[in-house]
């Protein structure tokens, strides 16, 4: 997961007037009952979106970082719009009032989207209604669009994700927690890539270590130009737009090569 910057993308005016004024119908409807038959006869609406969320992403999932090729990727309500089911399994009613804001669409894959479904755990400050503030909840999922959010994440060389905290007790071990098993973070073809993307990238890294040395006892212009051309590998693996870059960053990160956090901040 990395940061995707919606909120400076906003959708066409066309469409966002078209979604406003869906959201006063929603308004206006006097029952639940009725704001599920408004958000259901327009879901073709959110579904216009997704080239344009997609594009901010290079085509990559916002939760796994995999393009997903062929498969049918979704955008995905961050807060449910028509219930919210909690850890303990108790179902309360969705924000339906966001069933047509743009700010509350994530592109995401098959494989999160289909396990996270309603799940929604809000520790504290819930918004039960149309005008309680949704910007003070305190929320367990780690969101795409939050800056040092993705940083809640790492990785080990098997390509699983992991807790970046790790006392199990504190907040953000417990939100990586459980945004790695709602969003099926580790299912098993995302595991597989992300271990050979980790893998190539620790192999680069030796190597280039090696020439790196080689070339501070006898500098050679030959091996200068292979150190370059590693060194502009990682840079793409690093890049927003490569599949799992986060990954690939955590290792350079976690590496003991003080010259790999030049590359990535070369890539950033």
């Amino acid at each position: 997961m990395i940061f995707i910057d919606l909120e400076n993308n906003p959708p066409p005016q066309d469409w966002i007037d078209r979604a406003d004024a869906l959201t006063q119908q929603l308004i206006a409807a006097p029952t639940i009952v009725a704001k599920n038959v408004i958000i259901d006869a327009n879901q073709a609406l959110w579904n216009e979106l997704k080239d344009h969320l997609s594009a901010l992403s290079n085509q990559k999932c916002w939760y796994t970082e995999s393009i997903n090729a062929g498969a049918h990727c979704h955008v995905d309500h961050f807060r449910p719009k028509k219930e919210v089911v909690e850890e303990d399994g108790n179902i309360t009613d969705g924000y339906w009032w966001l069933a047509f804001d743009w700010m509350n669409y994530r592109f995401s894959g098959p494989a999160p989207n289909v396990r996270k479904r309603s799940y929604f755990q809000v520790v504290a400050n819930r918004a039960l209604i149309y005008g309680d503030n949704c910007n003070i909840e305190d929320i367990l999922f780690i969101d795409p669009i939050k800056v040092r959010d993705p940083e809640c994440l790492a990785f080990d060389n098997e390509g699983r994700v992991k807790p970046k905290e790790t006392v199990k007790t504190a907040r953000n071990y417990k939100r990586a927690d459980y945004s790695i098993r709602r969003l099926n973070l580790n299912a098993p073809s995302l595991i597989d890539q992300r271990k050979d993307k980790f893998r190539k990238a620790s192999i680069l890294l030796m190597q280039l270590d090696k020439k790196i040395q080689l070339q501070s006892v006898t500098w050679d212009q030959s091996r200068e130009n292979e150190i370059e051309i590693g060194f502009r590998e990682l840079i793409q693996m690093c890049s927003k737009n490569s599949e799992f870059s986060a990954a690939v960053k955590f290792c350079l990160k976690s590496s003991t090569y003080a010259w790999a956090l030049e590359i990535v901040n070369a890539a950033a």
